[in-house]
Parts: C-alpha cells; structure tokens; sequence
C-alpha cells in the first residue's frame, strides 16, 4: 500500500484494548461465537431474496435482535452481519449504501445487543484474479482493505476472513486486511469437505492453516462443513497450528420448500454433543454456521457449561 493510500486509513480508532481483552478470554479456554444472521434473516417471510448486508442500513433493529437473541442463549462473541459488504459484492446486490456505512451500521446493530466481544465478519468478495501484477488483483486487494478497516474503524476487536475455499482466493484477502490491520487481529477460517480439504483446491486443512498463520492469523478454523468434517479438523488444526482453533458448522445443507424458499433442518442436540468434543480436542472459539439457530447456541452454551463445572469439581 502506498503512502497516499495509508493516509486515507487511519488506526487510530481502533478498540486495541478490546482485541487484548478479546485473546485474554481465548486463552482461558472454549469461547461460544454466536451463530449465523444471514440465514436468519433469509427466513423471515417475503425475505428470501434481501441481501442480509442490506438490513444493516434498512432495518437495522432486525440484526440487533438476532444479535439479542444469540447473546441471551450464552453467545459471548458476536459477529457482524456483513459477510457480503465489501464494495465488489454491494454492487452486485444492488445496494447503493457505502462500504463504511453499511459496517458502521452493523458493528452499531451488534453494539446495541450488548456485544462487547465482536468480531468483523468479511466473505469472499467475488473477484476473480489469476496474476498478482494484474488489475483483478489489486481490485479484490482494495476491497478487502477498505472492508477491513471500515469494520475495525467502526470498533470490531478482530476481522475474520471466512469461508473461503482456496488459498488463491485467500491471498488478497489477507494481504488487504495486513494493509489496515496495524497489529489487530486476524482470523481466517475454510469452507472444506468431507475428508478435510479445502472445496475450492482440495488443498488440506493443516497446510492451509499453516499457511494462514505464517500470513499472518491470530486463528485459524473451519466453518460451513459438516459436524463429521468439523469433529475430523478440530484435532487436525490443533496438531498442526499454533494459534486458536476455531469450528463453526453448518446445521445443514439447504433445500428448497414447495414455495422454492430455502430451508434448513437443525439439530441442535447433535452440534451441543459434538461441541464438547471440539472443546476437548482444542477448539477455542466454538459456533454454528448455515442455518443454526440461537437453539443450537442455547444447547452448545449448556453442554460447554456443564462441562466446565466437571472440570471445576
């Protein structure tokens, strides 16, 4: 980044002492991350086709509540519903708001809920690049940036880089957020399969999160897989990484209702069983993906707590 892009990014603002207090919690053990909001907001009625990003400047009070409601089910980390908000993916949602306005908004709505742990969600931004000296590149590098430091700006202690399904995609993406972190920071999480590897280049889980950390991750996981696939990486990414274990699954994969609405089935019983296992095999942020529910959060929270008082006893 040049000196004329680093003046318009300014880290002054940003909650360092939340992002201490934030990895201090981490080091004493499992923390519960709350669960998704876009799928959540998919499901209310005659919503299925609003982007989820587009709530945070329309109705703003609807994210807070989701947020509410994963933090009264036991969720101590709270993450921002902007997925889909770099500059790249609101052009392709048609929504006008700004990079900034549409993050400020959703760190305020993750606020109101009470949220003093928040971590930054940021998405793959959908810029396809095959040479790092080429324009594709540098596009998707600028958003990830502008992203990033929208969201710590606005008072994120962490920005987490998830879903993403090949290191090809990944690197701009970290690169960008290194631009404007200024020692905040980083987490990074795979989308991945059955066995364990990466969907977008079957790379495994272990390189890639070496990989990660040596760019540069706080954390490093796996989110929106399967409980199985979630339950074969936590013990995996342990051995091999040196930094926080994160899992988060899905509930399930989606189908589609008469009515051609998405839909999700959730068993939370089955994500709160397998919770204590993450804990044990060294998951340190511990949540839901696709289509769970402040439920699961309910159920994961009890299980983490009882065992917790096992250990305590």
């Amino acid at each position: 980044m040049d000196q004329d892009q680093n003046q318009l990014y300014s880290t002054d603002s940003y909650d360092r002492a939340g992002a201490d207090r934030l990895l201090g919690l981490l080091s004493t053990g499992a923390v519960l991350m709350q669960g998704p909001v876009g799928t959540m907001l998919a499901s209310e009625l005659g919503a299925q086709d609003v982007p989820a990003a587009y709530w945070n400047v329309a109705e703003p009070q609807e994210v807070t509540r989701i947020h509410q409601q994963y933090a009264d089910a036991g969720a101590q980390i709270l993450l921002t519903n902007t997925f889909q908000a770099t500059a790249p993916a609101l052009k392709r949602d048609h929504i006008e708001s700004s990079v900034n306005l549409v993050c400020a908004e959703a760190v305020a709505a993750a606020h109101a809920a009470g949220g003093q742990n928040l971590v930054g969600s940021i998405g793959p931004c959908g810029i396809e690049w095959f040479h790092k000296d080429e324009p594709e590149y540098r596009l998707a590098r600028d958003a990830y940036r502008e992203q990033a430091h929208a969201l710590l700006a606005a008072g994120v202690q962490a920005c987490m880089l998830e879903t993403f399904t090949s290191i090809r995609d990944l690197e701009p993406a970290v690169a960008g957020v290194a631009d404007v972190a200024d020692g905040m920071p980083m987490f990074i999480s795979f989308a991945v399969d059955d066995e364990g590897n990466l969907l977008g280049d079957g790379l495994n889980v272990e390189a890639a999160c070496i990989w990660a950390e040596k760019h540069g991750a706080t954390a490093v996981g796996v989110n929106c897989c399967s409980i199985a696939a979630a339950t074969l990486c936590v013990p995996r990414m342990a051995s091999s990484s040196r930094g926080y274990i994160m899992v988060r699954p899905y509930a399930s994969l989606p189908v589609r209702d008469d009515e051609g609405c998405l839909r999700w089935s959730e068993d939370a019983e089955a994500l709160a069983t397998a919770s204590v296992r993450w804990a044990t095999d060294g998951a340190r942020i511990i949540g839901t993906c696709c289509g769970a529910t402040p439920a699961s959060t309910c159920a994961i929270a009890e299980e983490l707590d009882a065992c917790h008082r096992l250990v305590e006893e």
